[in-house]
């Protein structure tokens, strides 16, 4: 059977094992942390003093000793091999999950920069902009729930203060994606209403005719008992119409005036450009 490097140096009783100031039992586990990848920032158990150790047990004696370790020191220190074996696979189990969570991080962030948030289509913005935000957000609200539970268990505080700043910049994503949508809508709508003002459609009506845009709003010529014309127009959703001031001697000119009553009021509702 082969012993673990780490195992054999204690039984050789290196470092503090062959120490007869430093007790060899009594120990309990304080807490733990993961000093992360790269060599460069591990450090040496110091206990056997020569493992080179990422998952940290700091290890307590009623002493008031504190030293940090590793797995196999831990363990016969605690006089349970088995329970620290238990917690620092849990702690390699958490590492890789935040490893696969860093690598979806990176993933998730060119995601977002390819979604083209500046398009001047309201079709492709609500059709496929929106739905893409939307559908990252949801996996991103998933992993920050597992970056919670890690950062809780295992100390993971600044992966799970990623997330969630990650989270919030596609929260701001959808926010401005709906209002540009919005935007790009009431131009299309206006852009739709100046094309019918410009060429409009009249259908008679048994005194005069009648005008009604795709929004619903409306312009009613009519003839007098004078004989003379006049008009009005209603816009979409108000109940009272607004009558012309004046009369005119022939159709055409009562609705070119009503045409441009209705147009100025667009105007200054905002639902045609100036």
């Amino acid at each position: 059977m082969m012993i673990a490097p780490e195992q054999e140096l204690v039984a050789r009783g290196c470092g503090k094992w062959s120490d007869p100031d430093v007790p060899k039992s009594g120990w309990s586990y304080a807490y733990g942390h993961d000093l992360g990848l790269g060599k460069d920032r591990h450090k040496i158990c110091e206990m056997c003093e020569a493992i080179h150790i990422r998952f940290v047990h700091v290890m307590r004696h009623p002493t008031g000793l504190e030293l940090e370790t590793g797995c196999i020191c831990a363990g016969h220190m605690e006089g349970n091999l088995a329970v620290a074996r238990a917690r620092d696979d849990d702690r390699k189990r958490a590492a890789e999950r935040v490893s696969r969570r860093q690598k979806a991080l990176a993933k998730a962030r060119s995601q977002l920069s390819q979604i083209d948030v500046e398009t001047e289509s309201h079709d492709h913005m609500s059709s496929s902009v929106i739905p893409a935000l939307e559908r990252l957000r949801k996996v991103m609200s998933h992993r920050v729930g597992e970056a919670a539970k890690d950062a809780k268990d295992h100390d993971y505080i600044l992966e799970h203060i990623e997330h969630i700043g990650f989270l919030a910049e596609v929260e701001l994503a959808i926010s401005n994606a709906k209002d540009r949508l919005q935007t790009l809508l009431l131009r299309a709508r206006a852009e739709q209403l100046a094309l019918e003002l410009e060429d409009p459609v009249w259908w008679k009506t048994p005194k005069g005719r009648r005008f009604t845009t795709s929004h619903n709003d409306r312009i009613q010529i009519f003839l007098l008992p004078d004989g003379r014309w006049s008009g009005l127009y209603q816009l979409a959703g108000d109940t009272d119409a607004t009558w012309a001031k004046r009369r005119y001697d022939d159709m055409d000119s009562a609705a070119n005036a009503a045409l441009a009553a209705l147009r100025q009021k667009l105007r200054k509702l905002g639902r045609l450009a100036m």
